[in-house]
């Protein structure tokens, strides 16, 4: 009898090739104008989503070492106290916390993947199929300390570019394909929203790529 053949172990490591892939297909603008003018003037003239105390990038560790190669934008991020100590062990084998030098600094083709891809991650239907797009849940409420919807462009998913959509949504395809771990969690975030709306009749917006836009098929298993 001849011996079973072994399948090959898959380096799920991204190289610094693909993540330069992936920023091509994460170059869209996510609106025809600057998302971060609805937040900033409530937020000392700076976006919500760029004050490290509110939402902190994580990179993959080929991904920071490509954007170290090509410019001094990023550095790693620092915890300063308990609950940064806890947000810092919840990174990957292969991920970094990371900050930039700040909004005033940006320089578009160096975001990482994290910033390009806010406020959104994918949905996976209750058959585990990618059918689209949703807001991260955490900034669709008000911060506590403003009373203030985190991410107002939650409430305006209008304004969001089908181009955007349409690319992103070949991302997280790839990206989840990719990497088995990406794939589940964002497996779990979506069983967490259907039981949040099952729960509390909360519901959640799903954007959806143009090939999905009038599918009864993925409508179908929505929820």
């Amino acid at each position: 009898m001849s011996e079973k053949k072994k399948r090959p172990r898959i380096d799920r490591n991204l190289s610094e090739e693909e993540i330069q892939y992936y920023y091509t297909l994460l170059d869209e603008s996510i609106t025809d104008y600057d998302c971060g003018d609805l937040c900033k003037d409530a937020n000392g003239g700076v976006p919500y989503c760029c004050q490290s105390q509110h939402a902190v990038p994580l990179l993959y560790k080929n991904e920071y070492k490509h954007l170290r190669n090509v410019g001094d934008l990023w550095h790693e991020w620092r915890p300063v106290d308990a609950d940064d100590k806890k947000l810092k062990e919840t990174e990957g084998d292969d991920q970094i916390f990371c900050e930039c030098k700040g909004v005033q600094h940006c320089i578009r083709d160096q975001r990482s993947i994290s910033c390009r891809t806010f406020p959104l991650e994918p949905y996976l239907d209750r058959r585990g199929v990618l059918v689209g797009l949703t807001f991260i849940r955490d900034f669709v409420d008000k911060d506590p300390d403003t009373g203030r919807i985190k991410c107002p462009l939650s409430r305006k998913k209008q304004d969001i570019r089908q181009d955007f959509i349409d690319s992103h949504f070949i991302f997280w395809e790839k990206l989840m394909l990719r990497k088995e771990d990406e794939y589940e969690t964002y497996l779990e975030t979506s069983k967490s929203l259907r039981r949040e709306k099952a729960r509390t009749g909360r519901r959640f917006e799903i954007l959806y790529p143009t090939h999905l836009l009038n599918s009864k098929t993925a409508k179908r298993f929505i929820y």
